[in-house]
């Protein structure tokens, strides 16, 4: 593999491989195996009661919903509280709440009505929220970083992938005036406005990865991978605005979900001790938070974030289920909603919410000037030539002219002149670090 593809590699088998082995791990896989066998069972009555309603009745299958939303609300009261419980009590407390909420929803439906819209909500914000963390991860990591802008100049204001990125975008400007043009003809206000935000966006978005807008190329190319990465969803919107098709974007929905509890739970996972035991967030760290996410994960430990994360998409899963069989929607809710269906409110929503955070990210990194948690953390190399001298020597190389060792010799040269420190002082120090080394092999 070359450079840019290990680096990639390594940073998504890490963000993909960690997140699912915290999943499993000791502490948390009970848990895991609660929300996937809820779930299961819960998707299961939904298909059986489609095909056969006189085996699972409507009652029957909202008794499940509401047995779905307590657990629910247990994973996240046993999240907030998690710190301060050891794992037995974690489990506890949330078949405790679980069965509290049981009784009270057989009494009254406020829960069943409200928390599934509520756990949307909040679900539609993360989701863009850990996308957005997911593309600084992968830019301003010293590794990953270092090695994907290996060779660019610090003057280039232009995100890597620069022309590319912007090709990308330039499509989605074209599917969004297809929505708003859909929009006007079938008179959904809805999505003309929503074609009009992501035009909004898409322009903003432009002159970030072109350089116009900031002037720092490894935040300019976080968001501009961050806008790229959302693209699927402004896609989903627009397949519902020209066949309203909902198999796709329920998988669509089902993938991002896993995604996000993995990734949240690979963020955790990067805080865990020697003994397994996450630790909180360091003072350098809450001074770089400007959003102070890392005191509350600091309030609640990394492993109840997990939980709460897990509660949240057991209700968002049930409110999905709901909108996509309309007769199971609570009354108010459908006043709220209208004839929306389930991937108009929830992509909506979301794509409000991604250039949401794409505008408060701008804004923030204006008022602290790029510094504390907005500055990469990658290393330039600028010793190394630029790319059109290093076609150059390629082709000279092609005619003879010159040997690899000149290039060699000249990079190294400009290598040490870069350390700040003389030829010979370097070849001293490099002397001494490989007899240091054959000693230790000896």
């Amino acid at each position: 593999m070359s450079y840019v593809e290990k680096a990639f590699w390594d940073y998504l088998k890490s963000t993909l491989f960690g997140g699912v082995r915290i999943l499993l791990s000791r502490r948390l896989v009970l848990f895991s195996l609660i929300l996937f066998i809820t779930s299961a069972v819960t998707t299961g009555a939904f298909v059986l009661q489609s095909q056969a309603s006189d085996v699972i009745t409507n009652d029957l299958l909202n008794l499940i919903f509401s047995l779905q939303i307590s657990i629910a609300i247990g994973f996240i009261i046993s999240g907030l509280l998690s710190k301060k419980l050891n794992l037995l009590f974690r489990f506890l407390l949330l078949l405790l709440v679980a069965a509290i909420f049981a009784v009270i929803a057989s009494i009254s439906d406020l829960f069943i009505t409200f928390f599934p819209l509520i756990a949307l909500l909040i679900w539609a914000f993360l989701v863009p929220l850990a996308t957005f963390s997911f593309s600084k991860g992968l830019f301003s990591n010293k590794i990953t970083g270092s090695v994907l802008f290996l060779g660019k100049p610090t003057t280039d204001r232009k995100s890597i992938f620069s022309g590319l990125m912007t090709l990308i975008i330039f499509l989605s400007l074209v599917w969004n005036l297809i929505m708003i043009y859909v929009g006007y003809n079938e008179t959904r206000i809805s999505y003309i406005i929503l074609g009009v935000i992501g035009i909004g966006a898409a322009v903003l978005i432009i002159l970030v990865v072109q350089g116009i807008l900031l002037g720092d190329d490894v935040f300019n190319t976080i968001l501009g991978f961050f806008f790229i990465v959302s693209l699927p969803n402004q896609i989903m919107i627009f397949i519902t605005s020209i066949n309203g098709s909902e198999s796709i974007i329920t998988s669509f929905n089902y993938i991002m979900v896993l995604f996000s509890l993995v990734y949240t739970a690979q963020n955790v996972s990067r805080r865990i001790k020697m003994k397994g035991v996450v630790g909180d967030p360091s003072k350098k760290e809450l001074k770089e938070d400007p959003f102070r996410i890392g005191r509350f994960v600091g309030f609640v430990g990394g492993e109840g974030v997990v939980l709460i994360y897990l509660g949240l998409a057991l209700g968002f899963q049930v409110f999905q289920l709901q909108l996509m069989s309309v007769r199971l929607l609570p009354e108010v809710i459908k006043s709220l909603i209208g004839d929306l269906s389930f991937s108009e409110v929830y992509h909506d929503i979301t794509l409000i919410f991604m250039v949401f955070i794409l505008v408060i990210v701008i804004i923030f990194y204006i008022a602290q000037r790029g510094s504390g948690y907005w500055a990469s953390d990658i290393f330039r190399f600028d010793f190394l030539p630029p790319y059109d001298d290093l076609v150059d020597y390629i082709e000279r190389i092609k005619k003879g002219e010159i040997s690899k060792t000149d290039i060699a010799l000249t990079v190294g040269k400009k290598a040490v002149e870069a350390s700040g420190v003389g030829i010979f002082s370097a070849a001293k120090k490099f002397r001494s670090k490989i007899f240091r080394e054959k000693e230790k092999s000896d």
